[in-house]
């Protein structure tokens, strides 16, 4: 290292920081964005395909529960490895192979068999993207920084979604194209990001040379030399999982949260698809007022418990839990194609959704599970979190066929207020300073 970076002033370092924390923020944020234009695109898909090889709604629920269980696996196991291999590899490899895969999801609907292996692969290999990017920013920013950062980061996941939505209507509606090509063009973006995010990520400051955010705390604002984010070992990582209460406490919400969460993303776009509805095109833009409300709640639900609740999670989390179980009951009272209401209020189902989700799977491991084990609390509150998925695909697809999607809506709601009572029992919860921040 020169003489010049050795002996930079403590300006020049902060400043160095900056712009090396809104480096890596925009690298993994569009990453993670993208990761998610290959796996909503199947539910976009849905009320294409499903005609054209006469797959039931029953079926189809099992098929994203293949998805959700592999991806469930994965978290439990890429948590732990994203802690151990880094994220800069990890997201990458995992893009890579979700890419590929997309690729062949065109031709996998003529072999029933091969929709559950591609799709259960998918997800597996979508679960090495979310935790690493959660473990960066942990590493990248500071304690009382990230219910602000994570927030931010949560937003990546609701706008790919969205994007994934344009992209399935504009090809298969604007363009007249194919359902397959809302497969073949993410595969294809997906991969080009994946270089990308090799090239332009970094897991933590030391590896540019800059200080730990120990030594950044500790006032030691100057440059050294490059080094590796060591692993403390799975002895650390699950040590904390098992022994903080926070963090258990959050992946039985994140179970029930999802429970909603995919239950509405996985089977809203049907519902209102004019193959069901009988009512043209605008219904199925109507479901992206869900995901653009969950947007505008994960930056709020953060702010809120910053601002009013002195940096404590759950109290929010049970109030937005609560609040979303009654707007659920509003939301089956209204006509299915109500214009004047029906589009505030799913704005606001996805605002109580999504809210307490970035507070559960981002700002809590970040926090509570230190930035050496932020990406194993992760994976740990994300796994339950999609064992939850897993039961509401299949669970919410018999019900529509067998009862009407207002049984899979009593479904959702029953879920969200139980959620919110368990999580009232660690109302008050705070992390504690540790060895690592």
């Amino acid at each position: 290292m020169s003489e010049i970076e050795n002996t930079a002033s403590e300006t020049e370092v902060k400043e160095k920081f900056k712009q090396w924390r809104m480096r890596i923020f925009f690298t993994v944020w569009i990453t993670y964005m993208i990761y998610y234009i290959g796996r909503t695109n199947l539910s976009i898909a849905k009320p294409h395909l499903m005609p054209e090889y006469g797959i039931s709604a029953t079926v189809m629920g099992f098929v994203g529960t293949t998805f959700f269980l592999a991806y469930a696996f994965g978290q439990f196991v890429n948590g732990f490895l994203g802690d151990k291999i880094g994220a800069r590899r990890f997201i990458t490899i995992g893009l890579i192979v979700s890419s590929v895969i997309n690729l062949f999801m065109g031709v996998a609907f003529d072999f029933l068999w091969l929709i559950f292996l591609l799709w259960g692969l998918n997800g597996y290999f979508q679960s090495m993207g979310w935790a690493p990017s959660v473990k960066t920013i942990a590493n990248w920013h500071p304690p009382d920084e990230r219910g602000k950062w994570s927030s931010r980061l949560a937003t990546s996941y609701l706008l790919g979604g969205v994007v994934s939505w344009f992209i399935a209507i504009l090809i298969t509606d604007t363009l007249s194209l194919n359902w397959r090509f809302s497969f073949i063009f993410p595969g294809i973006i997906m991969l080009f990001m994946a270089i990308h995010f090799y090239l332009r990520g970094r897991n933590a400051p030391e590896e540019v040379g800059l200080p730990t955010l120990e030594e950044e705390c500790d006032g030691k604002i100057v440059m050294g030399e490059c080094r590796e984010d060591d692993f403390v070992g799975f002895k650390y990582t699950i040590g904390t999982i098992i022994k903080t209460k926070t963090v258990l406490f959050a992946s039985f919400g994140l179970f029930c949260l999802n429970m909603v969460r995919y239950g509405l993303t996985d089977w809203l776009p049907y519902l209102l698809s004019p193959e069901i509805t009988g009512a043209g095109f605008f219904p199925i833009w109507k479901s992206i007022f869900y995901p653009i409300g969950g947007t505008i709640g994960v930056i709020v639900g953060a702010w809120i418990s910053d601002k009013f609740a002195g940096k404590r999670r759950m109290p929010v989390i049970c109030a937005l839990f609560f609040a979303l179980s009654l707007t659920l009951v509003i939301y089956t009272l209204l006509p299915p194609l109500d214009i004047v209401f029906g589009i505030p209020v799913l704005l606001l189902i996805g605002f109580l959704n999504f809210g307490p989700h970035a507070l559960l799977v981002a700002t809590i491991p970040m926090e509570f599970g230190t930035r050496k084990a932020a990406s194993a609390a992760t994976g740990f509150i994300d796994g339950w979190g999609y064992i939850g998925a897993a039961i509401t695909s299949f669970t919410s697809g018999a019900l529509i066929d067998t009862a009407g999607s207002e049984a899979a809506f009593l479904l959702w709601i029953i879920v969200a207020l139980i959620g919110g009572l368990v999580l009232l029992l660690d109302w008050k919860s705070m992390p504690e300073r540790k060895e690592y921040i």
